[in-house]
């Protein structure tokens, strides 16, 4: 033991050493900018629905400062208040980036990707994301009867609007390094929901057709974001370094995602095969959600298709006090070729939130953790997940399904009610990508 002890090194400690913090002085200028969509201003689920913006310029962006804003006016009759069941990105059905003209990123089913993993996040850094948008969050959970109370967002008054302001979903715009826009303007594009309720509470018990707007649009759609310009020494030192042909690698993650209806069970059983024929060579973890026809009550008013992760082996009870209570069997597995992802069925609530958590990387975390509790994970909230790296939390360590081996999504539940049957399944691939970026243009690597 000794021996190990004397092969440890000695560093002074922090509260010993007295150096200055290092500095950034190549960063010239830090601005704060705006860019504004080509084309139109009025933006609606029945008119223009396409928003396109691109950021450009000779400086650097800093993508942790990337915010999309606008404003969303309540379009409906007097007394009608517009209520928006989650945040700005349930307005969107669809986000593209592009890079150099190169697409990078595409998730359809936008809203329910960017709702599930804020569903997942800590409840600290999801009120603080909140206060940049429409406040808190209404209730999914049938308590919409208080929407007037202090502790509630009301809701947009008739002929008035909302800014809002929202972090997009994307492994580009949410990683670290500083993008040269000179040499790899990006645009991003958000297409809007088809159907002008889907984002919105619906007209069902209290809410009734006097006091619910089902009809609004969206304005003054903005980019804002800070570019950085660097000092002319290193900002040519990287104009030679592009134009001698090499490039600069960005490492970034993505969201593929795929929405499949699904058969009814069969004798008390629903067996649900869906394949993925997507190729990817760093397949980092697979997410799995439910959902199924919604009932038009009270208590479902603010459930819509994007933001609700159905559970058929819900609790009978919906008292918190008795969360365990709950019918059927289930079994949940992943399929690459002939291997199997774990290699024997999840088929607990207490195996799959452990298996949630480690896909996020927060198995062993106690700083580090997502707000979903038990109970709400075996009624409204039940998702699946499967972390598929040889390393967790390791760059590059993703399984390869560049082959030609099939990614299968096995899920079998037991019940004799055929109404607790799932109607749908959304499968969500978390992929490491490359960009590349070159004086010639830009190449993905995925």
């Amino acid at each position: 033991m000794e021996g190990h002890t004397q092969s440890v090194e000695d560093v002074l400690i922090d509260s010993l050493s007295f150096k200055l913090q290092p500095g950034a002085s190549y960063v010239t200028e830090r601005k704060s900018v705006t860019f504004h969509p080509q084309g139109s201003n009025l933006y609606s689920s029945n008119g223009t629905k396409l928003i396109k913006l691109l950021i450009t310029g000779d400086s650097w962006l800093d993508p942790s400062t990337f915010r999309v804003m606008f404003d969303v006016q309540n379009m409906g009759a007097v007394n009608q208040q517009l209520r928006v069941v989650s945040g700005p990105h349930s307005f969107f059905r669809r986000m593209r980036v592009l890079c150099g003209g190169q697409v990078i990123e595409d998730i359809d089913d936008y809203n329910r990707v960017h709702e599930m993993f804020s569903t997942m996040t800590a409840g600290d850094s999801r009120v603080n994301t909140n206060a940049e948008s429409f406040g808190r969050k209404w209730d999914i959970d049938g308590n919409f009867t208080n929407e007037l109370t202090s502790d509630n967002f009301p809701g947009i008054i008739a002929g008035q609007s909302q800014t809002v302001l929202f972090k997009p979903l994307s492994g580009l715009l949410n990683q670290n390094k500083f993008i040269p826009t000179r040499y790899a303007p990006i645009t991003i594009e958000l297409e809007l929901v088809n159907d002008a309720t889907t984002p919105i509470v619906g007209v069902v018990g209290t809410f009734t057709a006097a006091n619910t707007s089902l009809v609004w649009q969206i304005q003054n759609v903005q980019v804002k974001c800070d570019m950085c310009t660097l000092d002319n020494g290193l900002d040519n030192s990287y104009a030679e370094h592009m134009l001698s042909g090499k490039a600069f690698p960005i490492n970034y993650s993505t969201y593929i995602s795929q929405n499949q209806s699904i058969l009814s069970g069969v004798n008390g059983q629903q067996k649900v095969r869906l394949n993925v024929t997507r190729a990817l060579s760093r397949l980092m973890s697979v997410f799995v959600s439910l959902d199924k026809d919604i009932p038009n009550t009270i208590a479902n008013a603010g459930r819509k298709s994007f933001n609700h992760f159905y559970s058929p082996m819900k609790a009978y009870s919906s008292s918190e006090f008795n969360p365990f209570d709950s019918r059927g069997e289930f079994q949940f597995q992943l399929q690459v070729g002939s291997k199997l992802y774990p290699e024997y069925p999840i088929r607990s609530h207490s195996e799959s939130y452990y298996q949630l958590r480690k896909s996020l990387g927060v198995q062993s975390s106690s700083l580090h953790n997502f707000d979903i509790n038990s109970h709400e994970y075996r009624n409204s909230k039940f998702i699946l997940g499967i972390d598929l790296e040889k390393v967790l939390e390791a760059g590059f360590t993703g399984l390869s399904t560049k082959s030609g081996d099939i990614l299968s999504v096995r899920f079998d539940h037991e019940d004799t009610t055929a109404t607790n049957w799932a109607t749908s399944m959304h499968i969500i691939l978390h992929s490491d990508c490359i960009l590349e970026i070159k004086d010639t243009g830009t190449t993905v690597f995925d």
